[in-house]
């Protein structure tokens, strides 16, 4: 069984002024001996949307917005699709920073209740927003707008000011934003959010449109898809495809593995932590990565249920492939060392 591993900000950018080493005293020596036994393959830096795009042999422009509708069990026809996802944008000095989704625990009831309110709103302007997942919204369009967006994770944790949308229709777009934010400000839901110290959904994030590929999609590997991502399951469906649910540890997965010769993990605990420079809450997790996937997975090379493990280690600063035969335990030569000789030059 040949075994693959995708984990977005293993190797982030240090934090500025390069006083904090993010890896001291951290304890991943099993982590640390797939890099050194292995063959080191760099690559320009890319994010997690665009790397999976190319990897099944897509233009890493493509819309991403038709693509991530297919795994919210959606059918992409031929409109033209955006994501609209629920944000909070929080003041900070002189501009706002985006809070995605994933932080602000959006529940079902609350998702359709903003949603259907904004349909009403939007009625004679024939916008229809479909609440196909608490924290990933979609809106079709009849025609493509000559709109410039930036997708969501690159501007997570981030001021918007130089993210909002452009292009000839970006004028109209950002009214739309605007429109929606004064909507929200004052909806029920906001108000018993707030009165529970939550934070409030005051706006939505466009990002991710076009039309849905009509080129084939292929993946370069061909291999059995297990991920909770949207847009990695999408694709797998796209190309005929059945994705798994990330399993819950390694040993989850190998209760569950069948037959296939070789499977794809895609492990994308770390980003959030990331985007919103909680080092603590990155740490934690990857001391998690090593106890639940890496430390069992490298017994089961040595021993000889995995035939090699290939990790992949991707950022918009830039991406490295690991590549570890079961040979590598016989590579003594080689030392193990602290993760932070492997992070992207700048």
């Amino acid at each position: 069984m040949r075994f693959t591993l995708l984990i977005p900000d293993l190797l982030p950018p240090q934090p500025p002024g390069g006083m904090l080493d993010l890896y001291h005293g951290l304890h991943l020596p099993d982590l640390e001996w797939l890099f050194a036994r292995g063959t080191l393959h760099g690559n320009p830096g890319l994010s997690l949307e665009r790397w999976l795009l190319k990897h099944y042999g897509l233009d890493t422009s493509l819309p991403m917005a038709s693509i991530s509708l297919l795994a919210d069990d959606g059918t992409p026809d031929q409109a033209y699709w955006l994501r609209a996802d629920p944000v909070h944008l929080q003041a900070q000095r002189d501009q706002l920073v985006l809070v995605d989704g994933s932080q602000l625990a959006i529940t079902a009831t609350e998702a359709a209740a903003l949603s259907e309110s904004l349909n009403q709103h939007f009625a004679q302007d024939q916008l229809q927003f479909i609440a196909a997942h608490p924290t990933r919204w979609y809106l079709a369009l009849d025609a493509a707008p000559e709109l410039v967006t930036t997708a969501l994770p690159t501007v997570a944790g981030q001021g918007i000011n130089a993210s909002l949308p452009s292009g000839k229709d970006g004028l109209r777009w950002n009214q739309i934003m605007t429109e929606i934010q004064m909507l929200l400000h004052t909806h029920p839901v906001n108000q018993a959010r707030e009165a529970q110290g939550q934070a409030p959904i005051n706006s939505l994030w466009f990002w991710g449109g076009g039309v849905f590929p009509e080129q084939p999609v292929a993946p370069t590997l061909k291999a059995q898809l297990w991920a909770d991502d949207a847009l990695a399951r999408g694709l797998a469906l796209a190309a005929q495809q059945t994705p798994q649910s990330l399993p819950l540890n390694f040993d989850a997965f190998m209760a569950h593995a069948k037959t296939a010769a070789a499977h794809f993990v895609v492990w994308d605990e770390l980003r959030h932590a990331a985007w919103y420079g909680d080092h603590e809450a990155w740490r934690a997790k990857l001391n998690r990565l090593e106890a639940d996937w890496i430390k069992p997975l490298c017994y089961a090379l040595r021993r000889g249920f995995l035939s090699e493990v290939t990790l992949h280690a991707i950022s918009e600063q830039g991406c490295l492939s690991v590549t570890t035969a079961r040979t590598g335990r016989w590579h003594f030569w080689r030392r193990a060392k602290s993760l932070k000789n492997y992070l992207p030059k700048s």
